[in-house]
C-alpha cells in the first residue's frame, strides 16, 4: 500500500530530524585512546593513573634485582594463560601496593593489561633485607593450596605471594579470585627465580 503524498514529506522530515539530532550528541572519549574492542567498567577505574610511590619506604639493605619482565613471565606463557594480555612498557604502581614495595626494595615491577577488558596483572620481584622478608611472610595472607605460597583477596584484587630463597614475588590482579587462578603464572615466576 502506497503512502499518501502528504504523509511522505512528514516521514522524510521526521527521519532527517532524527539523523540531525544523533549527530549532535557528544561521544564519551575512551580514556585509553581509540580501541573499539575495549569495554570500560564504570564501577572500577583500571585506567586511572596511580599515585607515585612516595610513601613507599625504601629498604637500603635490599639487594638489587636485575631481571626482565619477559623473563619473569614470557610472552608465550602469558599468551597461554590468556592471549589478550599485553606487557606495558612502563607503569607506576599505586602507593602501598606490593609492586610499589618491591620497587622500594630495589626490585622490579611489571604490568600486563588485558587489551579487551582493561584488567591488569601486576608482577613484582624483590630481594629485601632478611628482617624485611620475615615481616612480609607474616603478613602475606593464607597458605595457598594450589602452590607453595600465600594468597589473599583485598578490595576485589587477589594477590599471590611466593618466597623463593631470598626472593619475594607477588602477582596481583582483579582476575585472581582464588589461588588457583594464579597457579600457572606463579610457576613461571618461580622458575625464573632459580
Amino acid at each position: 500500500m502506497a503512502l499518501p503524498l502528504r504523509v511522505l514529506p512528514a516521514v522524510i522530515a521526521l527521519s532527517a530530524s532524527a539523523l540531525l539530532l544523533t549527530a549532535c550528541v557528544p561521544a564519551e572519549p575512551d580514556p585509553t585512546g581509540p580501541n573499539p574492542t575495549r569495554t570500560i567498567d564504570p564501577s572500577s577505574t583500571p585506567f586511572a593513573t596511580p599515585e607515585p610511590t612516595s610513601s613507599a619506604t625504601s629498604d637500603p639493605q635490599a639487594t638489587a634485582v636485575d631481571v626482565a619482565c619477559t623473563d619473569l613471565i614470557t610472552p608465550q606463557a602469558m599468551y597461554d594463560f590468556n592471549p589478550n594480555f599485553l606487557l606495558l612498557n612502563s607503569f607506576t604502581p599505586a602507593s602501598g601496593s606490593p609492586a610499589a614495595t618491591a620497587l622500594a626494595s630495589k626490585g622490579v615491577a611489571c604490568r600486563w593489561e588485558n587489551s579487551t577488558s582493561g584488567v591488569t596483572i601486576d608482577v613484582s620481584v624483590a630481594k629485601p633485607a632478611p628482617n624485611t622478608l620475615d615481616g612480609l611472610k607474616s603478613t602475606a595472607g593464607s597458605s595457598a593450596d594450589s602452590f607453595d605460597g600465600y594468597f589473599a583477596v583485598a578490595g576485589g584484587t587477589g594477590t599471590a605471594q611466593v618466597f623463593s630463597g631470598a626472593y619475594w614475588a607477588t602477582l596481583s590482579s582483579k582476575a585472581f579470585f582464588e589461588a588457583g587462578d594464579a597457579v600457572d603464572l606463579v610457576a613461571d615466576v618461580r622458575s625464573a627465580l632459580k
